[in-house]
C-alpha cells in the first residue's frame, strides 16, 4: 500500500500543477531527489566530525557580513534560465522567486535585454536592443509594473515613441514620432483612462 500512496501523491501533485509539469518537466521529481539527497548528506554530516579551521577567523566572523556590505552577492543569469509562473519569475527547477540581474542575447551574440528582478518581479531600469545593437526601448519597472517614462526607438536610433506609466497604468502625455523626429500623434491619459488623441 505504501508503494501506491507515493505514486498517488506524485500524480495528484502533477494534476494540480499542470503549468509546472508542462513548462518544466521533471521539476517535481528533481525537487524530490534534492530533498532525498539533502536528507542523506544531513545524516552523513552528523557522523562526520568537522576539522578545526586553520584560519585565524572565527565562525562568527565568517558568517556575519561586515557593516555596510550587502548580505548576499548579486546573481546574474541569462533570460532563458528563468520561467514565468503567475506573473512571477523563477529560476528553472526552483520554487523560490528569483532576485538578481537578467541578460538575454540575440543569436549573433549581441545583447538583447538587460534588467533586474527582485522577488520574481521586474524592477529598475530595463533596456532592449535590436539585433544590430541599437537601443530598441528603455524604461523603469516597479514591482513588475511599468512605472515612469518609457522611450522606444527606430532602427536609426531616433525616438519612435514616448510613454509614461504610473504603477502600470498609462498616464500623462504620450507622443509618437516619425523617423525624422517629427511628432505625428499625441495621446493623453489619466490613471489609465484615455482622454484625447491629436494627430498632426
Amino acid at each position: 500500500m505504501k508503494k501506491y500512496s507515493l505514486l498517488f501523491f506524485i500524480l495528484f501533485f502533477c494534476f494540480l500543477n499542470p503549468r509546472i509539469s508542462v513548462a518544466e518537466p521533471g521539476f517535481f521529481f528533481q525537487t524530490l531527489t534534492n530533498s532525498f539527497v539533502d536528507w542523506v548528506f544531513g545524516r552523513l554530516d552528523s557522523y562526520i566530525q568537522d576539522k578545526p579551521d586553520e584560519s585565524a577567523e572565527t565562525k562568527d566572523e565568517k558568517i556575519l557580513p561586515k557593516a555596510g556590505e550587502p548580505s548576499e552577492k548579486k546573481v546574474s543569469i541569462q533570460m532563458d534560465e528563468i520561467v514565468k509562473r503567475d506573473d512571477t519569475f523563477y529560476r528553472k527547477f526552483s520554487n523560490i522567486p528569483f532576485s538578481g540581474h537578467i541578460e538575454s542575447y540575440h543569436p549573433n551574440g549581441q545583447l538583447k535585454i538587460i534588467g533586474d528582478l527582485s522577488d520574481g518581479k521586474k524592477v529598475g531600469n530595463w533596456i532592449e536592443y535590436y539585433l544590430s545593437g541599437i537601443k530598441k526601448s528603455e524604461g523603469e519597472f516597479a514591482n513588475g509594473k511599468k512605472d515612469g517614462p518609457w522611450v522606444y526607438y527606430f532602427l536609426n536610433a531616433t525616438i519612435k515613441e514616448k510613454q509614461f506609466f504610473i504603477d502600470g497604468h498609462k498616464d500623462g502625455l504620450w507622443e509618437k514620432f516619425d523617423v525624422h523626429g517629427t511628432v505625428v500623434q499625441t495621446e493623453s491619459y489619466q490613471n489609465g483612462k484615455w482622454i484625447i488623441t491629436t494627430i498632426n
